[in-house]
């Protein structure tokens, strides 16, 4: 597969069916970026987040990243639904959306996003043992974000029930969750 090899040292890959195709046989997502030059999120995004070691290490290890110039491919915007950079997506090797954000992320709320869509990949496909690993993961990696946090709380707990089956576990994850975030969207759910 070719590759494009930024000076970062990330590996984007420029097929998406390619992509998919290599998650799918390693056992990793996708990671959708769309960007452009002329978008100050992405540059930021571009000097900042990308270079960053841990945000490498993590990419390489659970991702099979490719971009998109949306000035350049314009229809990443329609085979994507997203009319905003950055945007990132994580897809699974099927093209099943499991997370997206648009906007900004500085490299530790990046890689708190991925931890997340990760869990999230799990929950989806009803892998709860999976999603248990991936929550100890997730919770480490949102640690202190607080916009991540509380969902990854909801979902671990209900990952933690899923497993279980004891309602204990549902129950104390919720009162960790009303604890730490008790105005939080995920609180009220």
């Amino acid at each position: 597969m070719a590759t494009q090899k930024t000076q970062q040292d990330l590996h984007w890959r420029d097929s998406l069916q390619e992509a998919r195709e290599e998650a799918g046989r390693d056992g990793k997502l996708v990671l959708v970026y769309l960007w452009h030059h002329n978008c100050g999120g992405s540059k930021t995004m571009g000097s900042e987040t990308y270079p960053d070691g841990s945000v490498q290490n993590y990419v390489e290890e659970h991702f099979i990243p490719i971009r998109f110039n949306v000035l350049e491919q314009p229809e990443a915007e329609e085979i994507f639904n997203s009319g905003w950079t950055p945007t990132v997506i994580v897809e699974d090797a099927e093209g099943r959306e499991h997370r997206r954000s648009q906007g900004y992320l500085d490299p530790k709320r990046f890689v708190g996003e991925l931890a997340l869509a990760r869990l999230k990949d799990a929950i989806d496909h009803r892998d709860f043992g999976t999603a248990c690993e991936r929550s100890q993961s997730a919770l480490k990696q949102t640690e202190g974000d607080a916009a991540r946090r509380p969902e990854t709380l909801y979902w671990s707990a209900v990952a933690a029930y899923r497993v279980s089956g004891d309602r204990d576990d549902l129950i104390e994850g919720w009162n960790r969750l009303l604890e730490e975030f008790p105005r939080s969207e995920w609180a009220e759910r």
